[in-house]
């Protein structure tokens, strides 16, 4: 009699187990999946920015650059242990490396510039991060990578130090007479920069 019974309580108390069971694993995956889903749209907002916040980053690039001493095609300066000229400019349609010419209604600008170390550590120099070029209003002009294969020489490398490195920086822009700047950032975790200010009306040449 007493076996009877134990054999038939252990069944009525583990289904009860097994519905306790059931019910938190379903309020956990809710909890799991609401979670979810507010999370992806708090990063598609946060990629995503509004057209006001692209503004003010404009005017903020343009006011930074006003008070600050800008130098000319042909100068020399010094930013830390390294030393800039900023040679010549020319636009190009493009060559056989390129993967394809400006689009309609822009050139390729091409920038030619020498830089010196004089530190005594080697440093690395990096097109797409030591270099950004703006045009009159203060716009950033995106990365080409067909521009930067119109280039004779690019200027990414490490450069000893009492080393020199030569090269060009390339860019798509629109044609017309107008003015950039060009920021230089040795080093991307510093805020130090110096603006060069680049007129289209001091062309070299234009290859087709």
């Amino acid at each position: 009699m007493w076996k009877l019974v134990a054999s038939h309580m252990p069944k009525s108390h583990n289904g009860h187990r097994s519905l306790i069971h059931c019910g938190i694993i379903l309020l956990l995956l809710s909890s799991g999946i609401l979670l979810l889903v507010s999370g992806c749209g708090a990063l598609d907002t946060h990629i995503q920015p509004s057209s006001s916040q692209s503004q003010m980053m404009q005017i903020s690039i343009s006011s930074s650059t006003t008070n600050q001493k800008v130098f000319v095609v042909g100068e020399n300066f010094k930013i830390g242990d390294l030393q800039y000229k900023l040679n010549s400019i020319r636009t190009s349609n493009g060559n056989a490396n390129c993967v394809r010419s400006p689009k309609f209604g822009k050139t390729f600008l091409l920038i030619n510039l020498t830089i010196e170390n004089h530190g005594s550590a080697a440093v690395e120099v990096r097109s797409m991060i030591g270099f950004k070029l703006y045009d009159m209003h203060g716009r950033n002009q995106a990365f080409s990578m067909s521009a930067t294969q119109a280039v004779t020489c690019a200027m990414d490398g490490t450069l000893s130090a009492g080393g020199t490195m030569t090269g060009e920086l390339g860019y798509e822009v629109l044609k017309g007479a107008q003015t950039f700047k060009l920021a230089i950032y040795p080093n991307p975790f510093s805020s130090k920069k110096a603006i060069v200010e680049i007129p289209m009306d001091l062309l070299v040449f234009e290859t087709i």
